[in-house]
């Protein structure tokens, strides 16, 4: 199935993970390279490596909220078993 968008979210989780990490990795070395002047990212991997620590720790960051959300957003009424949000 084509999808229009930039991540295919019918791909598996593995595959999903594999492209998000490769879009990172894209954007860090243009980002560093952007602030610091062309190549000097692949000049120094480890602002590469840092770049990518700190995106994943992030996004970690930003799903555990999202999670932590839904579940106080989301209730259930224990006596009719019907849940609201």
């Amino acid at each position: 199935m084509h999808t229009s968008g930039k991540f295919n979210n019918q791909k598996k989780p593995h595959n999903r993970a594999i492209d998000l990490t490769e879009h990172w990795l894209r954007m860090a070395i243009k980002i560093i390279d952007r602030n610091t002047g062309e190549g000097y990212a692949k000049a120094h991997p480890e602002l590469i490596s840092a770049f990518m620590t700190t995106s994943a720790a992030n996004f970690a960051t930003l799903t555990d909220r999202e999670i932590a959300e839904a579940e106080q957003v989301t209730t259930i009424n224990v006596k009719t078993g019907e849940h609201t949000a």
